[in-house]
């Protein structure tokens, strides 16, 4: 976290005299609300976003600032008052703790989408702790309401969801959004996409890069200004092309999403290299590119969160399970299922996938803690499971 006695024009100064392009993605994944709150000191309208499946273009093209939201206040002591021990993630409860406490107050919108039932839950907690304390500074709510299940139902309705989040973010910013500011947003995050590309191919046979650093490299794309993430990404990448491969066993990490580097940290900590996850964090971040080139920017830009982002809601079980099957059989040497504790939804895919995996002969270990603070047991059990997978396969 960035230090409280610096102020983000601070910040801002002293990352821009960092000459690194490495340090500076790093900073700006450990500081993931500097760039959101410069921008609204610079009244610039802010919209936060809680998970992946929202359209980035859509918010930039209507004048507005947009980033995930990867802080809060998991010690808000009003927490407890609404809401259950033990049922929602961490990141839900502190991104709700943070919105009731008023530490989002700088934000003009918070977009939360239907992509889990953790998400619903917490926009419809919020509505309710809204209406039963108007006096607290909870900051204006919108639930982009697209499902993932594979139907022509489903997609008629995303699609109708997404021009109903245009008129809503029209009113925001008091800016129509033309088809010319839309594609602008699609070149723009094209580029940051294909510079994440660029640093995921650093990632496989031969790695350059550990998942620790991955993770920082890629997850910056979430917090900044796309345009500056593509030109320091790629200076990243290059600088890293003339690193020397790494050794260790190669491991792909599944289950619930992980928007830290606490598990990265622990199974590198043992001749391990995390080269892929199966989670929108890491290794799925970028998928393909916006087409714009056939017709409505609009639906292209629809079509691309509706059938190329990650989302547990994702239906039928095939299409869900295509990118982890083909991941795992490219030369990984081992798979870990991360489950904490609270997890309700990846828990339900971890049966299927471990018996393809066991059909496969691949490897692969369950954790069921919270890697935020890896234990010295799941440590030795790591230590364990990663001596004793064979070098390739």
């Amino acid at each position: 976290m960035r230090p409280s006695k610096m102020t983000n024009s601070e910040f801002t100064a002293e990352l821009k005299n960092t000459a690194d392009p490495v340090e500076r993605l790093a900073r700006h994944y450990e500081n993931p609300a500097a760039e959101a709150r410069s921008a609204a000191s610079g009244k610039t309208p802010v919209v936060g976003i809680t998970s992946n499946t929202v359209p980035w273009e859509l918010v930039r093209a209507a004048g507005a600032f947009p980033f995930i939201i990867n802080t809060g206040n998991a010690d808000c002591p009003d927490i407890c008052m609404y809401m259950e021990e033990g049922v929602f993630e961490q990141r839900i409860r502190a991104i709700f703790g943070a919105a009731i406490s008023g530490d989002l107050g700088y934000l003009s919108l918070l977009l939360i989408p239907r992509t889990s039932e953790q998400e619903y839950k917490l926009y419809l907690y919020l509505r309710e702790v809204a209406r039963q304390d108007p006096a607290r500074r909870i900051p204006p709510l919108y639930l982009y309401d697209m499902l993932h299940t594979r139907s022509p139902e489903s997609y008629s309705y995303g699609l109708q969801r997404t021009l109903r989040l245009k008129e809503r973010l029209q009113d925001l910013t008091g800016r129509t959004v033309e088809d010319a500011a839309l594609i602008r947003a699609v070149v723009e995050s094209n580029s940051a996409r294909a510079s994440i590309r660029r640093l995921l191919r650093l990632r496989r046979r031969g790695p350059r890069l550990t998942g620790a650093e991955a993770l920082a490299l890629i997850g910056a794309s979430f917090f900044v200004d796309r345009h500056e993430y593509a030109c320091l990404a790629d200076r990243a990448a290059a600088l890293m092309e003339d690193r020397n491969p790494l050794a260790g066993k190669r491991l792909l990490i599944t289950g619930s999403s992980l928007n830290h580097r606490g598990l990265h940290r622990a199974l590198e900590k043992h001749e391990a290299v995390v080269v892929a996850e199966d989670d929108w964090w890491g290794s799925r971040s970028a998928g393909g590119d916006i087409d714009c080139g056939t017709g409505d920017p609009l639906k292209a830009i629809f079509e691309k969160y509706y059938f190329d982002a990650p989302s547990p809601r994702v239906f039928p079980f095939e299409i869900a399970d295509a990118w982890f099957q083909e991941e795992s059989a490219d030369g990984i040497d081992g798979v870990v299922f991360y489950l904490p504790p609270e997890d309700c939804v990846a828990g339900w895919d971890y049966p299927r996938r471990r018996r393809y995996l066991d059909k496969r002969g691949i490897p692969h270990l369950l954790v069921r803690e919270n890697a935020g603070s890896v234990s010295e047991e799941c440590h030795a059990v790591i230590e364990k499971f990663v001596r004793g997978i064979g070098r390739g396969r």
